[in-house]
């Protein structure tokens, strides 16, 4: 088997997106890697339209990254164990061009990244970064799947068993 010297973990902040960090981190913790998170922020330098003059969205863009950082710094400190080692990195710009620019940047050994599972429209329309990570990576894309949902069961009170028997059966003592 192949060994990893340095994991590099996505993000998009989203559930399915933090359940892949949990993989690159186990991952990382038995290879005695470096992991490292990588999110990156759309860059939207101006807003502009023939009505409106034109707007500024640097403090927009500032406030965004600080929130991202918040947000990973304090999910990083509750989910992963050794979190110290754990570096964490915002990039701006097109997401799966900057993964791959990055990862060729650090020299990462592979890169561990999410699929939200979508199928049809929702595919076409919004695309697949992972498919496009896999495809232009410089090191190998481990994708995973998103978790499947958790269904809660509430175990019934005796009205719902009683109002469940056959209507035959209730009028019999």
């Amino acid at each position: 088997m192949k060994h990893f010297k340095h994991v590099l973990a996505t993000t998009d902040l989203s559930p399915e997106s933090f359940s892949a960090v949990q993989y690159a981190a186990h991952l990382a913790e038995g290879q005695a890697a470096k992991l490292t998170i990588i999110h990156v922020v759309h860059s939207i330098s101006l807003a502009y339209t023939d009505f409106v003059p034109p707007v500024d969205m640097v403090n927009i863009e500032e406030a965004i990254e600080d929130a991202a950082r918040d947000k990973l710094d304090a999910w990083v400190r509750r989910h992963i164990k050794r979190a110290a080692k754990v570096s964490i990195v915002l990039r701006k710009g097109v997401v799966d061009e900057a993964i791959c620019d990055y990862a060729k940047e650090c020299d990462a050994s592979v890169i561990v990244i999410a699929t939200h599972g979508r199928k049809g429209l929702g595919h076409v329309v919004l695309g697949s970064v992972a498919e496009r990570v896999a495809r232009n990576a410089p090191c190998p894309v481990l994708v995973v799947k998103p978790p499947k949902p958790t269904v809660l069961v509430k175990k019934a009170g005796r009205k719902a068993k009683k109002a469940a028997k056959p209507a035959a059966k209730r009028g019999r003592k």
